[in-house]
């Protein structure tokens, strides 16, 4: 393989992301891996000694580069520029932001049309009562980093805020998005792209800004211009995605419509967090559903009944090693691992819902209650049945708002005692992949960064007591 055809195959994200392969990167929906390319560009802006994201073998840091195939594009990873050329994955030279920029105006920093968008949505937004200020491609002096911005537009609004408005009719680079992001939160600017048109198919550059305004697009167009003339502010339209890779119908916003309490971000509606915490949910609920259905069916025995049968099927279909594990349990213990399975759900379940109640909940066991939970699990790692779990289930009591239980003398015996009595099953264990599937909120460490990042981690998943602990 030549210099120019080899890719890093695994980068190692700070904790909890960890080890991400490129094959995982590749298989990630596109919300997943646009994240994290901004959140690599962010850091690489505000601390470039601190990457997030580093080659296994050479340890320099490395970023997402998006690979443009038809209409869509395929994340790789890639090093940057100071990186060593010795490493065996390195790719070969990257384009620098500088010059990309400079082959891509060739020499020519605005266009016609894009004065003419910066001067009328300067005008049109100086007619709002509340405007006190107003500038077109004029310097703003920072009040807290050396270097200040040339925004393309800049007002100031009372009761609203200040707001920096960046027309952008050609790609942006990823580095530059996020600098200016950087920059103007910590400045308290909130930063509006406003593209000119909804391009289709969309340029890396643009999914960039789509992904860091929580998948809202900002388009003043000639519909844009007349609203805003008639409604005396501006007025932008607005699409939003609709999670099935497409767009709802746009939709006439001002700029009081604006979420802008959320950091870096500026937008009306959530799109991105949203569908994340569906995706999240989804294969749970369907789980939730057939142990309902079960207990009907079986109450004394729920684990045993075939209500588990399609939802444990399309876990052997999904997850690699699932069905020769079911295979060995059975040799090895005499039981279903399907019932072990539907268990141990019920075990987290339990943990999970009383974490997110503040009060016991269980789905298994009939201990009642202010210390129903710690006496669950004590139980059940005292038994033989779940040992090998000890150190999921310690893994998943501390990524919980109920994580002050480990510090119980009981529980960290039983826990001890268990990893000593029998191999651990870890994260490459398909039983816990099945539980991460399952719990991504707490097991899976892209998933719980980027909803950390979103601020939006439910409380039952944060590590954090969210009041009196239940012992």
């Amino acid at each position: 393989m030549s210099r120019h055809q080899r890719t890093i195959l695994i980068a190692d994200f700070e904790l909890p992301r960890g080890a991400v392969t490129v094959e995982q990167l590749m298989a990630m929906p596109r919300a997943g891996w646009e994240h994290l390319r901004n959140q690599i560009n962010v850091r690489r802006r505000e601390d470039r000694s601190r990457p997030i994201a580093r080659c296994r073998i050479c340890e320099g840091g490395v970023f997402i580069r998006a690979q443009a195939v038809g209409d869509s594009h395929i994340p790789m990873y890639a090093h940057y520029p100071e990186a060593s050329k010795a490493c065996p994955w390195y790719e070969g030279n990257n384009l620098r932001p500088d010059d990309a920029r400079a082959a891509q105006y060739q020499g020519h920093q605005e266009s016609a049309l894009h004065r003419r968008l910066c001067s009328t949505i300067e005008q049109l937004v100086k007619a709002d009562p509340s405007c006190t200020h107003t500038a077109v491609n004029t310097y703003l002096r920072s009040e807290i980093h050396k270097r200040g911005r040339w925004p393309d537009v800049f007002a100031d609004l009372s009761g609203l805020g200040r707001f920096a408005f960046e027309v952008q009719l050609s790609k942006p680079f990823a580095p530059e998005i996020a600098a200016r992001h950087v920059h103007y939160d910590a400045e308290g600017i909130t930063l509006v792209w406003i593209f000119n048109t909804l391009e289709c198919p969309m340029p890396q550059g643009f999914h960039d800004v789509v992904a860091m305004q929580r998948g809202n697009v900002f388009v003043f167009d000639d519909e844009a211009e007349a609203a805003s003339i008639e409604r005396e502010t501006l007025a932008l339209k607005c699409f939003m995605e609709n999670g099935q890779g497409g767009w709802h119908e746009p939709r006439l916003i001002v700029l009081d419509d604006l979420q802008t309490g959320y950091g870096r971000s500026a937008f009306v509606e959530d799109c991105r967090s949203e569908a994340l915490k569906q995706r999240c949910k989804k294969e749970r609920s369907r789980w939730w559903d057939a142990a309902k259905l079960a207990r009907q069916e079986r109450p004394n025995s729920p684990e045993y009944s075939d209500h588990f049968e399609d939802v444990w099927s399309d876990m052997k279909a999904g997850i690699p090693g699932l069905w020769e594990w079911e295979r060995d349990f059975w040799i090895e213990r005499s039981n279903r691992a399907r019932a072990h399975a539907a268990v141990l759900y019920a075990i987290l379940c339990s943990v999970a819902h009383s974490a997110a109640a503040n009060r016991p909940i269980l789905h298994i066991t009939r201990f009642s209650g202010d210390g129903a939970v710690l006496s669950m699990l004590n139980s059940k790692l005292n038994g033989s049945d779940f040992k090998h779990c000890a150190s999921l289930i310690e893994a998943f009591v501390g990524g919980t708002s109920l994580s002050e239980l480990l510090e119980k003398a009981s529980l960290r015996r039983f826990i001890a005692e268990a990893k000593q009595a029998e191999a651990q099953v870890d994260q490459e264990h398909p039983l816990w992949r099945v539980m991460t599937f399952l719990f991504p909120e707490v097991l899976d460490g892209l998933v719980r960064a980027e909803l950390t990042d979103l601020g939006q981690l439910p409380d039952w998943a944060s590590s954090a007591p969210s009041g009196p602990i239940i012992d």
